[in-house]
Formats: C-alpha cells, structure tokens, sequence
C-alpha cells in the first residue's frame, strides 16, 4: 500500500479548553471556510456529525471507524487520509482506540457554496477541459484518499495560516484554499483514471493514453511517441496533463508502470522480473523508486503477499 503524506500535528487543547471528551471543537472561521478541529479522548461508539457545507476532513491522530449513509459505507480511516463530503452527509463514527493519553485527533475545513462556485467558474472559463463536454467540478464519487505531497503541503499550509495572528491572513488563506481544491479535483481525476478498466462510451484522451501505456507498458515510452500516439502536440500534452490531472505525462507512465509492478510482483515474486516487464531498464533504480512511492521494497512488497 503506498505509504501516506501524514499531515503535521496540531496542538491539543489545554485541559481548561475541554468541554467534552468526545468530538472536543475548536473553530477557526474565516471568509470562505471554517477550519474545525476535534479531538476525542476516550472510546466511543456511533457519535454522530453533519456538516451544513461541503466538508475536506483530514485525519491527524490516532484511527476512527466511519460509517456514512446510515450505514451502507463503513471504513477505518487513518492519519494521512481525507474525505471529500457534500453538504448533509450523515456520519456515524467510532473511536476505538481513543484515550486520554492518546486522543484521536482530526479537522474538518467546511467550504462556502459561493466560494466552490468562484472557483468552479475560474477554471471552465480559463483552464477548459480538453473534452469540451465535461467540466471542473468535484467528483464526489471519489471522496476517500490518500494525501499526496502537495495535498499534504497545501493542507498544512492551510492549517498554519488559519491558527496565525498573520494581519492579511484573509487575503493568504483565500489562495491556499483555492490551489488546494484544484488540487484535489485533480487527485479526483487521477483516481477516476486509475480506475478505469477500457475505453468506453465516456472515454477521455487520459482513458486512451491509458490504454496505450497500458498496452505498451515493457516498451520505451516518450513524451513524443505519446503525442504521437495521442495525435497532440507535446506542449499541448503537456498543459492537458498539468492543467488537468496535476502531473506530467511520464509522471503517469511512472504512476502506470508502478501500479503493474504491484501486480506482477503478486504473481512472479521476482523483482528482477518485474523490473524489466514494466519497462524499468535498472533494477536498483526500480527498488529505491518503488520504495520511494509505496513505503516498503519490491522484496518487503512480496513478504506481505
């Protein structure tokens, strides 16, 4: 499992500061969000939450069990991970780790309706999808997920402004909130990406490239065999890639080809084999990669089966 950006720990609050020992709030409010923190002291069952906007929670302690829906999706839910709920999402959530020694501790950054809308409409109208009969908007399908590097970056980033005295902390948070959403449509978009299996009624240039990597995934690939393949030019390519998914286009085939590694290292339990199948040329290469995105070794991969 790819190992996760866990985000930077917030202070707890001073004993004098608690008003419950379960979902203990402070809140953080400013224009366009309001940063909640919650932190829950001893082991509970089925506490429930609702939020009025549409909510990014971030887990920074310890582990919770969520329940959404009355039920019909439950998960646990670990540092390093954040959700992406709309408005009146039900949650139920248990804390079974939880204790005064070692609370459990995450936030919860509800987003104003006006304010997604802003940034919805900046980017249709300035950064257009390269399929002109799809739109920017959040895909709320896609609502858990691992934090990235610049997820992580952005949501501390966001964290740190909101706790300042900083006097045009308005006018920073405004900007940091605003990269942070199209980041997460982005990661959204990867996921959906990741996801898709073959080219269909509602395929993307990205699902065809996909197939083709995918397809080619022992060859040398290029940028230009790409385009090529895509019939774009690379700088075209390029800004879809950036503008759209947050990566570059051999950032994929590396995302791609480590995705198959995973999966032949399942059923070869070689990693030289699996190396060269997926189109790495250096075994040692492969090993400080793989170990650099997913956490473990190939070896360490294969030991957990």
């Amino acid at each position: 499992m790819r190992k996760p950006y866990q985000l930077d720990r917030l202070p707890l609050s001073a004993e004098k500061e608690l008003t419950s020992l379960v979902e203990n709030r402070r809140a953080y409010t400013l224009a366009n969000y309001e940063l909640s923190i919650f932190e829950t002291y001893e082991a509970s069952s089925l506490v429930p939450l609702r939020f009025d906007d549409l909510v990014i929670i971030n887990m920074i302690r310890g582990k919770k069990v969520m329940h959404l829906q009355d039920d019909k999706v439950s998960f646990d839910y670990f540092p390093g991970e954040t959700l992406l709920l709309p408005e009146y999402t039900r949650m139920e959530i248990d804390f079974p780790e939880a204790r005064i020694e070692s609370p459990t501790q995450c936030t919860a950054i509800t987003v104003d309706n006006v304010k997604i809308r802003e940034v919805l409409n900046y980017l249709n109208e300035f950064y257009p999808k390269k399929e002109r009969s799809t739109s920017w908007s959040f895909q709320l399908e896609q609502f858990h997920f691992s934090n990235n590097e610049e997820l992580a970056r952005l949501t501390n980033r966001l964290f740190q402004v909101s706790l300042s005295g900083d006097l045009h902390k308005e006018a920073i948070a405004e900007l940091v909130l605003k990269e942070l959403m199209i980041r997460i449509m982005q990661m959204q978009g990867l996921l959906v990406l990741d996801q898709s299996k073959s080219l269909g009624s509602n395929s993307s240039v990205f699902s065809f490239i996909k197939q083709y990597i995918t397809e080619n995934i022992a060859e040398k690939l290029s940028v230009d065999k790409i385009s090529n393949k895509a019939g774009m030019s690379k700088s075209a390519l390029c800004r879809a890639f950036k503008n759209e998914l947050g990566v570059s286009p051999m950032e994929f085939v590396i995302r791609e080809r480590l995705t198959y590694a995973k999966h032949m290292l399942r059923i070869t339990k070689s990693v030289k084999e699996t190396c060269f199948s997926v189109g790495f040329s250096d075994v040692n290469y492969f090993i400080r990669l793989f170990k650099q995105r997913e956490g473990l070794t190939p070896g360490q991969f294969i030991e957990q089966g």
